[in-house]
């Protein structure tokens, strides 16, 4: 086996990894970062961008004027049955799909030195004699630092018997996302429909398409049997949904999907890995925050990572300053936007109840959404 040494591996191609890899290697560090899928390739995501990141996103090398992207500004949410209340969002964002935006990412690092090995899975990372042992099925690797970027779910979590995979089922969702056509869709605005069991979001992307994905607790799954009959037969149950699966030109033939999510921190630091974007946690994708999360992640890391490859702490204090600045920046829009993903979770019963109070008192859902966002970093 061919053996290697980097200043950092890290595991997992998407925002935060590329994001990281390109601030290690501008610094002079010699990264390297697997990813097991080929670029460019479709992720289970929002697609949204809040312009708390933008600058970030720019300073990394997205330009964002040449694409031409939609201006979003408003935000639509609609209850079970149909009640709807519309307010402005206090920051806005973007929308570019990822099958874009990690491409774009993935050639800027390439052109910054980094080293990508693409269609390669890690089968075993390994902490000892102060370095980490990085296994393929090919080749072995050697590392000062490691890094998990490798999305909401992975082999790897299992490998490292992380705390939150103990949650109960109840804890876990499914999610699912099409890019669509819809002429009657205003994509200055992002919608957030809800259902029995779960809620749907659309925002436009580019080429004036629309990104359409949706969570849902995986009971309804099991009940209707298949995706499609539970679109029919309970997403469907939404008057804005049901429009959208009746009159939307669906560009996939089938969604694209993952299972056993889970919304909250889960650890910031496992067996001496330091943990960024979703392999960190996951804030409930109602806040839109997704990405933006992830993106600061990588920053946070690279800020402490390189304390520590330029030797001014311990490899302890690295871990500590990065978790430490992990939870003062997101532990807080985490945990609000985790109870407000239970309310849109409730009986559909309650939840057209909710909306009913919310549409009184309209500044409560624009103060909400303003602190489940972050400052621009």
């Amino acid at each position: 086996m061919n053996e290697k040494k980097y200043d950092c591996a890290i595991l997992g191609g998407g925002v935060a990894g590329l994001s990281l890899a390109i601030l290690l290697s501008r610094d002079g560090k010699k990264v390297l970062l697997f990813e097991k899928e080929d670029y460019p390739f479709h992720k289970v995501c929002g697609e949204y961008i809040s312009n708390e990141s933008i600058p970030f996103l720019e300073s990394l090398g997205i330009d964002f004027k040449k694409q031409h992207l939609p201006d979003i500004d408003k935000l639509l949410l609609s209850s079970p049955s149909g009640i709807s209340i519309e307010c402005p969002l206090s920051i806005g964002g973007t929308g570019l799909s990822r099958y874009k935006l990690d491409n774009q990412l993935f050639g800027i690092a390439l052109k910054e030195g980094v080293e990508i090995r693409t269609k390669t899975k890690v089968l075993n990372i390994e902490f000892k004699n102060s370095l980490y042992e990085i296994s393929t099925i090919a080749e072995r690797f050697y590392s000062s630092t490691a890094v998990a970027a490798f999305g909401k779910n992975a082999n790897i979590d299992v490998q490292l018997n992380r705390k939150f995979r103990a949650a109960n089922d109840n804890s876990f969702y499914i999610a699912a996302k099409y890019h669509i056509y819809a002429d009657f869709f205003d994509k200055t605005q992002v919608e957030m429909h809800n259902f029995p069991g779960g809620y749907c979001g659309l925002s436009a992307i580019e080429e004036n398409k629309i990104n359409m994905s949706y969570i849902s607790k995986v009971h309804n799954l099991k009940k209707e049997g298949g995706i499609h009959n539970m679109e029919k037969n309970i997403l469907s149950l939404n008057p804005y949904l049901k429009k959208y699966f009746e009159k939307g030109t669906f560009i996939f033939e089938k969604p694209l999907t993952i299972s056993h999510l889970y919304f909250g921190i889960k650890d910031t630091v496992s067996n001496h890995i330091i943990m960024i974007g979703d392999a960190a946690g996951n804030i409930a994708p109602l806040s839109g925050n997704g990405m933006s999360i992830a993106l600061q992640s990588a920053k946070l890391s690279f800020e402490s990572i390189m304390l520590y490859l330029n030797k001014k702490v311990t490899l302890t204090e690295m871990e500590n300053h990065y978790t430490r600045n992990y939870y003062n920046s997101f532990s807080k829009r985490i945990w609000i936007a985790k109870q407000v993903n239970h309310v849109s979770l409730y009986p559909a019963l309650l939840t057209n109840l909710s909306f009913r109070f919310f549409k009184l008192f309209p500044d409560i859902v624009n103060k909400v959404s303003t602190q489940i966002h972050g400052e621009t970093f």
